[in-house]
């Protein structure tokens, strides 16, 4: 695989796209803003968004979701975040008057015995890691794992905005 590091959105979140090296298939992972610099990195690669992966449905995370969705994308998430792609109740664009919701939903949904996930040609381990948000969830690649906001620099992600816990 090859992966490239994508820092995106008024956040500066870390959206990553891993790449097969003898395809075009792409996943695309929290794409948070910026549709047109992902595409770009994209193109680079000589890849597609085959496999849009959320670690969670927070704003910062998804905003260009619908841009890079293409009819041949599929997009997966917990289900316990599914309903954040249809509103947001967080600090969001909307308050700067730019509201992107509601989203499409997802195509695949993974819940809580979802351990090993087979999704567009990847194969990957989904782990269920609630507390910043109750679908929070990291992604598995052999020995790379993408955390979302699970885990941050020398800490953990949030866990006092809507559904986070510090128990979980």
């Amino acid at each position: 695989y090859t992966v490239k590091r994508v820092v995106v959105g008024a956040l500066g979140t870390n959206c990553y796209i891993v790449k097969e090296n003898n395809s075009r298939a792409a996943l695309v992972i929290d794409p948070g803003g910026d549709a047109i610099l992902i595409k770009s990195v994209l193109l680079e690669m000589d890849a597609y968004a085959a496999v849009i992966l959320l670690t969670h449905g927070h704003f910062d995370h998804i905003l260009a979701l619908d841009e890079l969705r293409t009819e041949k994308s599929i997009v997966c998430m917990h289900k316990a975040d599914a309903d954040m792609l249809l509103s947001s109740d967080l600090i969001s664009p909307s308050m700067l008057g730019y509201n992107p919701w509601p989203f499409k939903k997802a195509d695949v949904l993974f819940g809580e015995n979802d351990r090993h996930a087979s999704v567009g040609g990847f194969d990957f381990e989904v782990i269920h890691t609630p507390g910043h948000t109750e679908g929070s969830v990291c992604y598995l690649f052999g020995d790379l794992l993408f955390t979302g906001d699970t885990l941050f620099c020398r800490g953990i992600g949030r866990t006092d905005f809507k559904g986070g816990s510090i128990q979980k």
